[in-house]
This record gives C-alpha cells, structure tokens and sequence, in this order.
C-alpha cells in the first residue's frame, strides 16, 4: 500500500514539472522526452514588423529631402550633383551627410560660376519637412564654396533682361566692381557708371555696396544709390542655401569673388 502511495506521489511531481516545462520558454520534444527551446514566431512578428515601418519611414524621408533639395538649388546648363547619406536614424531627420554641388549653380536669385555645399551630422525638422516640404535645420556642421564673376553680377544686373541691349558691362579690378550699361528701370533712366564692392554683411549676407553712381555722366543723391541697392540686395543669403552655412570670409581674386563658409 505505501509503495502505491509513494508511485501515485511521483507520477503527480512528475505531471507538475511536465506543465511547468510547457509554460516556459522550453519545452519537451515528442518521443524522446527531451527538453528543447521554444521560440513562437508571434514574439518575432512585432520586432520584424517594427523594423520594416523603420526602413519605410527612412526611405519616406530621405525621398522628401532629395526633392526639396532639387527644387531649392539647381544647375541651370550645368549638372547637379546630390549625394545623402542617411544614418541609422534617417526616420528621425539624422544625416551623416549631404553633398551638393554645381557648375553652375543657381542660388534662388543669384547665379554663381560654381559652388560646393557639404553638411555633416545633419539633423532636420521631419514633421516639418513631410507636411509643408519645407527645410528646417535643427543641427548641421555645414561648409561651403561659391565662386561670383564678372558674368554672374551681370546676370544679376540684367535682371532678366538682354545685357547686350542694356550694353551692361561688369569688370572686377581689385576688389572693386565697376558697373556700366543704359538702364531702364522707370525711375532710374539712361547710361550709368558706378563703383562698388561685395562685402560680407551681418546675419550672413552678402550685399553690393554702392561707393559712386553716375547717371547721364551725374552723381546721384544718396537715396537713389540706397534705392538702387535695396534691388540688389542681399545678393546672397545663407536662407537662400540649404543647412544655413554660416559665411566666414569672401575674397577677391582676379575677376572672381570667393564666398566660404
């Protein structure tokens, strides 16, 4: 009798370890009473689908940025260069880093001979950017290098119009500018010389400044010349440009003016 009771006590413990088993991430293969691990694929399923949205949101913006960036600078008879570089993180608006670059480039108003842009870890406003299309910097190590020459300030002069009609003529000696040409901009009417210079301006700009204005072989007042630049300037911003580079130094050389940042 006691050695019945005794069986009847081990088949329970044994019963009760054989639930435990099942309840745990082990489990006993069939047959051979072996203990083996079990993973169930719905404890994968969440990971692998987080992943994926992850992988889509990346894609969704980095397709947002190459095109804004597109539409914000161009190349116009050139070629644009566009190299990004997303990061793990590109969901979240992280870049490691992003090159443009142009021969030549337009930089909204302004032409320029050349330019090289390149912003290193690069963080952006992504609700921003997915549901305006517009760029907002919230983190960038951003260079930059932008040629200016004779035939870039006569674009800008011209404002659309045929230089040869205006008889527009720009010529960089040393690091003045000297401007001549017929205008015709309604208040502002007939030949005219000047002398001025590019400089960098606060909140990173630059501006032409205007030292002489001669119209019909007379100086203007000094209204006319603020007038005259208030249509020019800025000639360049740095919100023209994507990432906000900051403008360190700009330099003539030759018949250009060299713009770094």
């Amino acid at each position: 009798m006691n050695r019945k009771v005794e069986k009847t006590a081990r088949n329970k413990r044994a019963l009760a370890g054989v639930a435990l088993l099942a309840a745990s991430p082990l489990g006993i293969s069939a047959g051979t009473g072996a203990v083996v691990a079990v993973t169930p694929a719905r404890q994968k399923a969440p990971a692998q689908q987080k992943a994926r949205e992850s992988q889509a949101k990346a894609q969704q913006v980095t397709a947002a940025l190459t095109r804004l960036l597109r539409s914000k600078v161009s190349s116009p008879g050139g070629r644009l260069t566009l190299r990004v570089r997303p990061s793990a993180r590109a969901g979240e608006g992280y870049f490691s880093e992003i090159y443009l670059a142009g021969r030549p480039g337009q930089l909204k108003k302004m032409r320029v001979t050349e330019f090289a842009l390149r912003a290193r870890d690069v963080r952006l406003d992504v609700p921003l950017l997915l549901r305006e299309g517009a760029l907002r910097t919230l983190a960038s190590r951003t260079s930059l290098r932008a040629v200016v020459d004779e035939r870039d300030l006569t674009a800008l002069l011209a404002r659309g119009k045929r230089t040869a009609a205006m008889k527009l003529r720009v010529k960089f000696v040393g690091n003045r500018i000297r401007v001549s040409g017929n205008w015709n901009w309604g208040w502002f009417n007939g030949p005219v010389v000047g002398v001025g210079t590019l400089r960098l301006a606060p909140g990173n700009k630059v501006n032409f400044d205007i030292f002489s204005l001669k119209l019909n072989g007379s100086e203007v007042p000094a209204f006319v010349k603020t007038r005259f630049s208030e249509r020019l300037n800025p000639v360049i911003s740095y919100d023209d440009l994507p990432f906000q580079p900051r403008f360190r130094a700009l330099v003539f050389q030759g018949s250009k003016a060299i713009l770094t940042a």
